[in-house]
């Protein structure tokens, strides 16, 4: 492993490492769930509270060095998108609120299908349940399989849409599957979508920070991500991507001030329709701002295609490494054309929450379960290295040779791990 550790030791990654604390004890695989803040980060959330400590929050500086913030937020969450525009881009709390916004905001409705996939998290899966139970729209789930090929995935989806009894409104999508790892062809199914009068809506919680993001390219028409997964961002803070002409579209499920063109207090009130700040209500910590700023400048100045391949060149080690390890099947896809930095791997006979924490207390390897495969999986960041992999595959090892202790325990109560989780 000392070798592998050499021969890394000068790549472009080991400043990453090295500005990040947690890497000096851990081995974080784990930034598909939250990832693991480097010293920039902080110091940039640390800079804003030492401000408002000392200059308050409502001073001129602070409310200058705020607005400049704002932003600078909204541009570079664009450029993390691939060139969306400022004035497409809505502060949110996190993947979720944005995909809400999304779904809760179209009016949707009988005679309308929403169609999504079944390796969706619940943060996507669960409003399109809430759609078709509320508001009695027709659901169609495409079942798909980690080792699809994208020509197949997308066949499935377009079988899908031609299905669908109603009128094709909205498909729910993650582009890369939180629970199987797998990249999914968005740039097709948008095309079929489109084509069929249907607009398309992605889960970029494993997106942002993990690959090149181009909602040009794609011509997707929303797309919500979080800072604080592979962009090792302030948890907290994510951005909502909504192609301009579709803002007058999307009413706003929560409104403040900001959802008014105008009002008085006699009664007289005009709706704000084109302005994407229509779906932010009030206070948001500009601290976090400050934060996500950092990380996602870092991860741009990267290079968004070096992360990602690096990020698969691990996946490729870690299923060589698994492959030979007798009584574990790896569940992640196998070919180039779906590979991303999510690896998925189970062992026979062993719970995958128990590898899970075995893991982290026998090697201080952090990752985390997928309950719905039985599965483990590592989050491979560019910053992550081979010995990392090794030192996984060896604490495996010993968990089928040796078995797991009875006092080991799942880090998470069942019932958030049978939910999905991050």
């Amino acid at each position: 492993m000392a070798e592998h550790g050499r021969e890394e030791a000068s790549t472009p990654w080991s400043a990453w490492r090295e500005q990040t604390p947690a890497l000096r004890e851990y081995a974080y695989m784990n930034s598909g769930f939250s990832g693991p803040s480097r010293v920039a980060v902080h110091r940039a959330v640390r800079r804003r509270l030492d401000l408002e400590l000392a200059h308050g929050a409502t001073t001129r500086r602070a409310l200058d060095d705020r607005h400049e913030l704002v932003e600078r937020y909204r541009e570079t969450m664009g450029r993390v998108l691939g060139g969306a525009s400022p004035e497409e881009i809505a502060v949110t709390g996190n993947t979720t609120e944005g995909i809400n916004i999304i779904v809760n905001g179209l009016g949707l409705g009988p005679g309308d299908c929403v169609v999504t996939t079944s390796v969706e998290h619940g943060s996507g899966i669960v409003p399109a349940y809430v759609q078709r139970d509320r508001n009695g729209c027709e659901l169609a789930i495409v079942p798909l399989e980690a080792q699809d090929s994208p020509d197949r995935v997308a066949e499935a989806c377009v079988a899908a849409m031609e299905r669908a009894r109603g009128r094709l409104g909205l498909v729910i999508l993650s582009e890369i599957a939180y629970s199987t790892g797998q990249l999914l062809p968005l740039g097709a199914i948008v095309r079929e979508a489109h084509r069929r009068g249907g607009l398309v809506l992605v889960d970029g919680a494993q997106t942002a920070g993990h690959l090149p993001i181009d909602v040009r390219a794609s011509d997707v028409d929303f797309y919500a991500i979080p800072s604080h997964k592979w962009l090792c961002g302030p948890e907290g803070l994510g951005a909502l991507y909504v192609r301009a002409d579709l803002i007058p579209r999307v009413e706003p499920s929560k409104v403040a001030g900001r959802a008014a063109a105008s009002y008085d207090l006699e009664g007289s009130f005009e709706a704000e329709r084109a302005l994407i700040t229509k779906y932010e209500l009030t206070t948001t910590s500009t601290a976090l701002m400050a934060g996500t700023i950092e990380a996602a400048e870092w991860f741009l100045d990267a290079g968004p295609e070096a992360v990602f391949e690096r990020a698969r060149s691990l996946n490729r080690y870690a299923q060589g490494r698994f492959e030979r390890i007798e009584g574990v099947t790896v569940l992640s896809p196998r070919g180039d054309a779906a590979r991303t930095g999510l690896f998925c791997f189970a062992v026979d006979g062993l719970d995958a929450a128990l590898v899970n924490a075995w893991l982290q207390h026998e090697a201080k390897v952090v990752c985390r379960s997928v309950a719905q495969f039985n599965s483990v999986r590592l989050s491979l960041h560019a910053f992550n290295t081979r010995d990392d992999i090794d030192r996984a595959a060896s604490s495996v090892e010993r968990a089928i040779r040796e078995g797991i202790p009875e006092d080991i325990t799942p880090a998470y109560p069942p019932q958030v791990v049978a939910g999905g989780g991050p």
